[in-house]
């Protein structure tokens, strides 16, 4: 069994991998330590929640790896010159997409406090993507510089166009978002064999309105396991 750990900007989340690479969610204080052998790190950013995980680990006698950028993993090309600069998570997430989708067209999106969409054509090159602000600093950019003060808390968002100021800004998050993804779709996505996978805090939010998306919430713990598989295998 393996603990994954998912450091990103907003909040720590751990899961377990069993063997058949089944994931469950797990708090920190129901790690079962004796089962678990080793500790894989996906760090976009430090914080106090972290450093208490790696602190356990340490006190277990646990090896912790963590997870970098590199210019490939197996027949998957980085398209960054500098594979350092690109974050780990997004990394991640296009190492699962591409697992699930080696032979066609992929495009990976995350949304969560950044939009970011990253595209893999069929011939194992990542082309780079794209990063945007998240639906709800896509609201709060609109809301902090209103005149007339107002809120988009409580409001659900929709497709639909906006009846009242508050729902027009909801609601033009999400189509803002909808958009980018499918202008992406309509300019590398050509194949038979191309997909669109949806992850983050956000995700199921654009996949109701994808048709052809598929909805993996823990796509970047699939990637980080699927990362250090391939590590192993070098």
């Amino acid at each position: 069994m393996k603990l994954l750990v998912d450091a990103g900007n907003s909040a720590v989340k751990l899961m377990l991998a069993t063997e058949q690479s089944e994931l469950s969610a797990v708090g920190l204080q129901e790690v079962p330590w004796s089962h678990v052998e080793e500790v894989l790190v996906s760090a976009v950013a430090e914080s106090s929640a972290l450093t208490q995980v790696l602190a356990l680990a340490a006190a277990q006698g646990k090896q912790v790896h963590y997870a970098r950028v590199s210019g490939h993993w197996q027949q998957l090309q980085c398209a960054y010159e500098n594979p350092n600069t690109l974050g780990i998570d997004r990394w991640l997430a296009v190492i699962a997409g591409y697992s699930e989708n080696p032979q066609g067209e992929t495009v990976i999106v995350d949304a969560g406090t950044a939009l970011t969409i990253d595209v893999v054509n069929s011939e194992h090159q990542h082309l780079g993507g794209y990063i945007l602000p998240g639906l709800d600093l896509t609201e709060h950019s609109i809301v902090s510089r209103a005149q007339k003060v107002f809120s988009v808390d409580g409001l659900r968002r929709h497709i639909s166009p906006g009846r009242s100021t508050p729902s027009a800004v909801k609601n033009g998050a999400l189509l803002s978002a909808l958009g980018a993804v499918e202008y992406v779709l309509s300019h590398y996505c050509h194949g038979d064999q191309a997909q669109l996978y949806i992850t983050g805090g956000d995700g199921l939010a654009l996949h109701n309105h994808l048709r052809a998306s598929v909805y993996r919430p823990h796509f970047v713990f699939e990637g980080l396991l699927k990362w250090r598989i391939g590590a192993q295998t070098v």
